[in-house]
Order: structure tokens, then C-alpha cells, then sequence
């Protein structure tokens, strides 16, 4: 048995020099960028297509891609690579039904579309509080998971990868702003698309050839794509990873702030479309790379699987494993994987103080009286520190992931949970013309709670489903090369499945398909708020059509007008409550 490869100079090089040009990015737009929040925030609104369709494109596929994805496709093989699909319908849906409203407001945080809207300031402070929270989370794990491999890998404390690997991160979002991070963002996708290419080469080498990635995952009842099993406690079918895919991510490109943050720093609606339309073919194509990653590794390993032998105890070890036993022999690529895993992370966590920083002036600081008096320099001075700020807890929280497991556990369950009613609420806004503020903010309490509960009871259930059978047939001393096996922290796999419990709540509660809890979420949401609007009378003044698509406004804005007095002055359409002072038609179709 032999000793675990180590991690040489050429690898550390490789490795300070993606850290070193992603600090080199954030000191260049600090030195050449204005002083102001808008260049901060929304680069100066005069951004370039490309560089936001990557950076939009990185933002959302994390080290959590890179190490999840493939561990899946081992694990269950390739049915997983059918949630792409739903990209197509995705992206044009966002970039024709919700980008249009939100680019014409000329919003700097999303949320203020709320107040427009639905002119209620709790429901607004409910949704900037729901997404200060899953998204600080989010970067948690985002920086957590990364930091235990770097740490395994490297050798290096796990407090310093944390540290070392928020402070690169920190640095260049808060002095270099938005443009640093597009900018590192197009550097770290092509770090990532790099080191998971090398890692289907060397996949393809061990087994002799493209196809027979392909021939072994067939032989292994790996290769089934399609299963149109009309049934929602079945954990993958055509159907859950369709409309699962199709609801969580509309959130994420359609009513995320840091979505919606790019999208307005292009300088015409016609750009922020485009910029939208391009995420498709390129999230389909980072996510095709990572399920070949795994068939890779798949294929490698079919005859003597490191779960089964205990060189690994987390199928999201498998891919650091695959590095350091297949491919250390060469120079430099150990270097070059753990730079792909920490693109990942450093694109995560820069887009998220950015939005972070961006909600937290608009929506909470800039109307306070001490701040509207400073100058523009001092204002883009507070954003800085609000930013750094948020890097702090964002390590402070990396920290608390890595002595409770729990926590890593209700952090994926809480974000998972809350994603769907803030859709629903966007949704009643944009959709449903009746809706009003009162109806919004118990649809999306009512929807968290009863998401909430169904995620947590399936999280408690401690139910797995199981996985495709593997293999020991084919090991031998050779095989198990890492006498040292990786640390056993990395993320939760998420439970779902149909229980065997007998209980009711358990097989039709508890035993919902994980990829549908966004689209519950949702769907709860806007029926109860739709339903309370309706009861509470509806809106009482007119509502601007321009914060509503203009199809449902025609065919339901009838509602409104049968549940008032449209003769009362008050309801007027140009009542100044629901008029924007700041709505701005500087856009064409």
C-alpha cells in the first residue's frame, strides 16, 4: 500500500497564481473604477454581454457542482443530466416575462420592485431577510466544502484554507466591486471548465478510450436517461427533475438579486436579454461537464468502488480522491483541481457580497438621513465595509458548519425551503394583478411554514434512497494507493425517496421528491395569496401595468375593477403610491 501523493511546488503555483490573478483583477477596477456606488454595484450600468452571461453562469455553479454532480452521477448514474432541458424553457421564460419589468424599474436591488408593487414595507423586509439568510448560508457551505478539500489535499489547517480562501475573495469584491467580479468570475469558469476537462481525459485514458466511459457506465445500468413515471415520491423521474429544475432555477435567474444585479448593469434591455439567453448553452455545458466527470471517475473505478473499500465514507469525496489516486503523477494537476474547486468557491462567495452589499445599502441603509448627506465617495466607502463585513460572517459561519454537522444540514434544508414562497411572491407581483400586499405576505409565511416543515420532516426521517450497485471485484493492492482516507465533512447528501415508514405523513409529506420542494413552495404561495387577496378586497388603488406582465393584466386586472369603487378619486391610476418616481423607460424591445 502506498503513501498518499503529496502536494508539490508546481501545484502550489498553480494554485497562488488563480488566487494571485483574482486579487491582481480586484486592485486594477479599484485603482481604474469611480468612487461611486453604481460602479461599485452595477458597474457603472455599462457592463459587456459576455463577461455578465459567465459571471451570472459561475455565480450559481459552485465548488458544490464540481464535487456534487459527479458524485451523483456515480452514484445513480446519467437520468440526473435530464434537469438541462428545462434551461431552454427557463431562460427565454426570464428573459421575455420577468426581466423586462425588472430592468425598466432600474432597480438597484431587486426587493424594490416589492415596494412598488405591493407598496406593503413587511413583506419587502421578510424577502430582503429570507435572502440575507439563505444566501449567507449559501456561501458557508460554499466556502466550507472547498476549504476541506484544500486542506486534505494541501495538508494545511482547515481554519487557514478557510481564512486564506475568504480573504482572496473578500478583498477583490470589496475594493475592486462588481466589475472585479465579473471579471474574476470569467477567470475562475475557465479554471473550473479546465481542471474538469483534465479530469475526463484522465478518465478516458485509465479506461482506453472516450467511448468506453460510455460502454462501462451501460454495462453498469448507469446510461438510462429517460423515466416518465408519473410519480412525485419517486426521487428522479423525467418530471421531478423537469419541473424541479424549471422552478428553482427561475429563482435563481429570475428573481435572484444577483441575477438581477448583472442584468441592470448592462447598459440596454436588449443586452441584459442576451446576456440572460446565453446562460442556457452555458450552464448546459458546465453541467455536462460535470456528469461526464463523474461517468469518468464512474468507469474508473467500476470493479473495486472506494465507498465499498473504505478509502473514501462520502460519495462527495470521490472526485479529491479521483485527483490525488489517478491523476498526482502528474506535475501541476493536483494544483490545477484544487484551483477549478476554489473558482468554484471564490465565484460564489464574491457574487454573494456583492448582492449582499448591494441589498443591505438599498434596502435598509440609504434612506437613513446621515448616510444621504455623505458624498459619493463616502457612500461607496460604507458599501466597501458592509462588504467586508459579510466576509467576516460568512468565516465565522464556515466555522460553525465544521464543528456541527447539523447545521450544514439545516442550512441546505432552510435554503431549500424558503427559495419556492419568494418565487411566489415575485409571481403574484408580476402574474396576478389582483393580488395585493396583505395576500402576499400570508401566502409566503403560510407557503415557508408548510415547506419548511415537509423538509425538516425529511431531513429528520434519516431516509436514503438507494443508490446503483457497485463493485469490489476488482481490487488489489494497487488500488487502495491513499493510505490515508479523506475526512468524512463534506456535504450532506440531501434525503428523499419514498420512506418505509407506514405512516401517511412520512410516504406522502416527508417522501416528496427533493426536487420538488421549490416548485410547492411556489405554487403554495401564490394560491393562498391569491386567495386572501380576493377576501381582503383586492387592491384599493389602481395598480401601475407597468410592474405587471401585460398579458395578465388584460385577461385578469378585471378582478380589481370588480372589487372597488373605480368612481373614488383615491384609486386613480396615477395614484403617486403606485406611480415610480424612479421608473425609468430607457429600454426598447
Amino acid at each position: 500500500m502506498g503513501v498518499r501523493p503529496t502536494f508539490g511546488l508546481v501545484d502550489y503555483c498553480v494554485f497562488g497564481a488563480t488566487l494571485l490573478l483574482s486579487l491582481l483583477i480586484g486592485v486594477y477596477h479599484a485603482v481604474r473604477g469611480k468612487q461611486t456606488n453604481e460602479d461599485l454595484l452595477l458597474g457603472g450600468r455599462s457592463m459587456s454581454v459576455l463577461p455578465v452571461a459567465v459571471s451570472i453562469m459561475v455565480s450559481f455553479l459552485s465548488a458544490i457542482l464540481i464535487l456534487g454532480s459527479p458524485a451523483e452521477m456515480y452514484m445513480n448514474g446519467v437520468q440526473y443530466w435530464i434537469c438541462n432541458t428545462a434551461f431552454f424553457v427557463i431562460l427565454p421564460a426570464v428573459a421575455y416575462l420577468f426581466l423586462p419589468i425588472f430592468y425598466r424599474c432600474g432597480v438597484t436591488s431587486v426587493y424594490e420592485y416589492l415596494h412598488y408593487r405591493f407598496d406593503n414595507r413587511l413583506l419587502r423586509t421578510l424577502c430582503v431577510l429570507v435572502y440575507l439568510v439563505r444566501t449567507s448560508l449559501y456561501m458557508a457551505i460554499a466556502l466550507y466544502a472547498p476549504s476541506l478539500a484544500l486542506s486534505f489535499v494541501t495538508g494545511l489547517p482547515l481554519w487557514i484554507a478557510i481564512v486564506g480562501s475568504a480573504a482572496v475573495g473578500t478583498l477583490y469584491t470589496a475594493f475592486g466591486g462588481l466589475k472585479a467580479v465579473v471579471w474574476a468570475d470569467v477567470l475562475q469558469a475557465a479554471i473550473m471548465a479546465a481542471g474538469m476537462i483534465a479530469m475526463i481525459v484522465q478518465g478516458a485514458i485509465n479506461v482506453g478510450g472516450f467511448t468506453n466511459i460510455f460502454t462501462i457506465n451501460a454495462e453498469h445500468q448507469r446510461m438510462t436517461f429517460f423515466d416518465f413515471t408519473l410519480n412525485p415520491w419517486q426521487r428522479h423521474n423525467f418530471w421531478s427533475l423537469f419541473f424541479g429544475t424549471l422552478f428553482l432555477w427561475t429563482t435563481v435567474f429570475g428573481v435572484n438579486q444577483t441575477s438581477i444585479q448583472r442584468y441592470i448593469s448592462l447598459p440596454t434591455l436588449k443586452a441584459a436579454r442576451i446576456a440572460c439567453l446565453l446562460n442556457a448553452p452555458a450552464t448546459v455545458l458546465y453541467t455536462t461537464l460535470a456528469c461526464l466527470t463523474g461517468l469518468a471517475i464512474f468507469a474508473t473505478y467500476a470493479d473495486c468502488d472506494p465507498l465499498k473499500v473504505g478509502l473514501v465514507e462520502k460519495k462527495d469525496q470521490l472526485v479529491p480522491y479521483f485527483v490525488l489516486d489517478q491523476m498526482s503523477y502528474l506535475t501541476g494537476l493536483p494544483g490545477l483541481f484544487v484551483a477549478c474547486i476554489m473558482s468554484g468557491a471564490l465565484s460564489t462567495i464574491s457574487s454573494g457580497l456583492n448582492s449582499l452589499a448591494a441589498i443591505t445599502w438599498q434596502d435598509f441603509i440609504s434612506n437613513i438621513a446621515m448616510f444621504q448627506n455623505m458624498t459619493e465617495v463616502a457612500k461607496s466607502w460604507v458599501t466597501r465595509i458592509i462588504s467586508l463585513l459579510y466576509g467576516v460572517m460568512a468565516v465565522g459561519l464556515a466555522f460553525l458548519v465544521s464543528k456541527f454537522g447539523g447545521v450544514l444540514q439545516a442550512s441546505l434544508a432552510i435554503n431549500g425551503a424558503l427559495s419556492g414562497p419568494v418565487l411566489g411572491v415575485f409571481s403574484l407581483g408580476l402574474f396576478i394583478p389582483f393580488a395585493n400586499g396583505k395576500g402576499a405576505v400570508v401566502g409566503m409565511l403560510s407557503a415557508s411554514a408548510l415547506s419548511m416543515w415537509a423538509v425538516f420532516g425529511a431531513y429528520g426521517s434519516g431516509k436514503r434512497p438507494a443508490p446503483l450497485p457497485t463493485s469490489t471485484a476488482g481490487c488489489n493492492v494497487t488500488a487502495l494507493s491513499l493510505s490515508t482516507p479523506l475526512p468524512t465533512e463534506l456535504t450532506t447528501p440531501v434525503p428523499t425517496g419514498l420512506p418505509e415508514e407506514d405512516s401517511w405523513i412520512d410516504q406522502y409529506v416527508y417522501g416528496i421528491s427533493y426536487q420538488l420542494y421549490n416548485m410547492l413552495g411556489c405554487l403554495l404561495c401564490v394560491i393562498i395569496g391569491s386567495i386572501v387577496s380576493l377576501l381582503t378586497g383586492c387592491n384599493d388603488r389602481e395598480v401601475n401595468k407597468s410592474l405587471v406582465n401585460p398579458l395578465a393584466y388584460k385577461l385578469l386586472n378585471w378582478v380589481n375593477c370588480c372589487r372597488r369603487d373605480s368612481s373614488d378619486a383615491k384609486y386613480a391610476a396615477d395614484n403617486p403610491i403606485f406611480t415610480m418616481s424612479t421608473y425609468k423607460q430607457t429600454a426598447a424591445d
